[in-house]
């Protein structure tokens, strides 16, 4: 079976953390916006914002290229990313295309522990990943929640409030949505 497991939804909701924790479970390929940006970064660099969008461009653009190369071959996968509305609306017609199975999981959380949870991990960081000043202000950050959270309004999936959940919870619950073979 082709089965497609999309891992999308809000900054700091434990998308990463699913995707690699569930690709262990399933023994699914699992490729994460934030690395394949990383790695195109790394190689080119950046010195504005506009430039870093483009490396997020490129980033879905390559992860799409790798679905349809997974797909061809009856692979299953795992994308993980902070989805746009047209890129999920591409994921979905690629799937369909290949006649595979599409599923799509959004985690999503209380905007205050969200910002809290991002906030402490800045630090950290790859520098791909500051360009938006969202650490500089919580009502920035809620914006950009709310932009995403607005446009993905129109796609079926199944959402999971993590905002007490434990890991262990967040793949369980999506495990048993799965029910993947």
């Amino acid at each position: 079976m082709k089965n497609v497991v999309l891992i999308t939804g809000d900054l700091a909701a434990g998308k990463s953390t699913l995707a690699d924790n569930l690709s262990k479970a399933l023994n699914f390929t699992c490729i994460k916006k934030d690395c394949v940006k990383e790695i195109i970064c790394d190689a080119i660099d950046f010195s504005n914002r506009e430039e870093n969008r483009r490396i997020s461009v490129a980033a879905v653009n390559s992860m799409i290229y790798f679905l349809q190369q997974t797909l061809k071959i009856g692979g299953e996968v795992i994308l993980e990313a902070n989805f746009r509305l047209q890129e999920i609306i591409r994921i979905q017609d690629i799937v369909k295309q290949y006649q595979g199975n599409l599923f799509i999981i959004y985690l999503t959380g209380d905007p205050k522990i969200l910002y809290q949870r991002f906030l402490s991990r800045v630090p950290n960081r790859h520098k791909a990943h500051l360009s938006m000043g969202l650490d500089k202000s919580y009502d920035k950050f809620v914006d950009y929640l709310n932009e995403l959270r607005n446009q993905l309004k129109r796609i079926d999936c199944f959402k999971i409030d993590v905002t007490s959940l434990l890991e262990e919870d967040v793949l369980n619950k999506t495990l048993s949505y799965l029910d993947i073979k």
